[in-house]
């Protein structure tokens, strides 16, 4: 970014760039303020060719289209969108608190803590299903816990998956995190409509123990003394190598969680 009073005209107001926020590894972030004053974040890809249809550039629009049909407390806000030069840019809320892997590192993991974490994911994940929106990449560096509150960003690897079909396979494109993507996505680029809650065992037991998942037998060992409590049972049973293994109702496990079964 040349020039820091940069301005930046969306479809629904103007942002003036205020600095440097993040890089990450499809586009920069900066901070910048609304014409009223708020706070937002301004995203906007390092490389984009307008008119060419190719992975990163579908990517790129992907993430401004389904960030555009979700609103709930649990996800990154959606604010506006627009083009500076031939490459579009996203405005989004700008959250106020620090990554799962942060509060991990610096705060504490308990019992109590994996619980609200959970329950978030959940809810955020039961409402990207009626969507029909996969995130792909939900790990401990892409929840930001704010006031309490989980809260996912990074939408940049996600993807819709057709009504018709519940899945898609995706050549060449491994996307995720490790131990914490589905091993479909990273073995074989396939991705299900519930691919996600793969993801949502391996935060949640990261969670509870601070540590990364990487082997299924030793890390159930490493929670046996939560074996009667519901995390145990929600992270024995979506932690799975196997997506036939794992429990992949969302409604089940809210229930177990919420002692509703």
């Amino acid at each position: 970014m040349e020039n820091e009073m940069e301005v930046f005209v969306g479809q629904k107001d103007n942002y003036e760039v205020k600095g440097f926020f993040a890089s990450g590894g499809m586009g920069d972030i900066f901070e910048g303020v609304d014409s009223r004053g708020n706070e937002v974040l301004i995203k906007i890809p390092k490389k984009f060719t307008a008119g060419r249809n190719d992975p990163m550039n579908i990517q790129v629009v992907s993430e401004i289209d389904n960030l555009k049909l979700l609103v709930h407390p649990n996800v990154v806000k959606f604010i506006d969108t627009g083009n500076k030069g031939s490459k579009p840019f996203l405005v989004m809320e700008k959250i106020y608190g620090i990554s799962l892997k942060e509060h991990i590192e610096d705060v504490d993991y308990s019992y109590e803590f994996a619980t609200n974490v959970c329950k978030g994911v959940i809810s955020a994940l039961q409402y990207l299903r009626t969507r029909r929106v996969v995130h792909r990449d939900i790990s401990h560096l892409n929840i930001i816990i704010s006031d309490d509150i989980p809260k996912i960003i990074d939408f940049s690897t996600s993807i819709r998956i057709p009504e018709e079909t519940d899945s898609i396979k995706l050549k060449g494109s491994r996307i995720g995190t490790e131990f914490f993507s589905a091993p479909e996505q990273l073995n074989d680029g396939a991705v299900y409509i519930d691919s996600d809650i793969y993801s949502l065992g391996a935060v949640t037991y990261y969670s509870l123990t601070g540590l990364k998942p990487e082997k299924y037998k030793k890390d159930i060992k490493q929670i046996e003394r939560y074996a009667d409590l519901p995390l145990y049972y929600l992270i024995s049973n979506t932690l799975q190598e196997k997506r036939v293994d794992r429990i992949r109702d969302l409604s089940v496990l809210s229930n177990v969680l919420n002692g509703k079964n």
